[in-house]
């Protein structure tokens, strides 16, 4: 592995990290300028109530047993839907490992881009053995 490449990261997750600090503050203090206006103030404690609102609606209708059927049909196919993203996802890295190509053909013609991903994770504790 190429030691510039190593330095690009940690750099850049340094940078990344400042970067996330900063726009903390930034939504802090824009969060305090939109508390102290009065119109703004009046409509969240509209959408407060109006939340309650649905949330009252929300445990009526849990309650319906054609609500409840729809619902599980409804769970059932973003469970599917996720598997079937999991495995593309699995095939894509395959494909593009294979042949290096950020293009697939599909089986109508249409040319669709190959888009890899990858980004950095939270950083692990390390288990220091005593």
């Amino acid at each position: 592995m190429d030691e510039k490449t190593i330095d690009a990261i940690h750099r850049l997750v340094a940078e990344m990290d400042e970067a996330k600090a900063q726009i903390k503050t930034v939504k802090d203090q824009l969060k305090d300028v939109l508390e102290q206006n009065d119109e703004y103030r009046q409509m969240q404690e509209e959408l407060k109530e109006l939340a309650a609102k649905r949330a009252t609606a929300k445990k009526l209708l849990q309650a319906d047993k054609d609500y409840q059927t729809v619902n599980g049909e409804l769970e059932e196919l973003k469970f599917k839907l996720k598997d079937l993203q999991e495995i593309m996802s699995h095939h894509l890295v395959t494909y593009y490992n294979e042949t290096q190509t950020t293009q697939i053909k599909g089986t109508d013609g249409e040319v669709r881009q190959v888009i890899i991903s990858a980004k950095i994770g939270k950083p692990e504790t390390l288990f220091t053995p005593e």
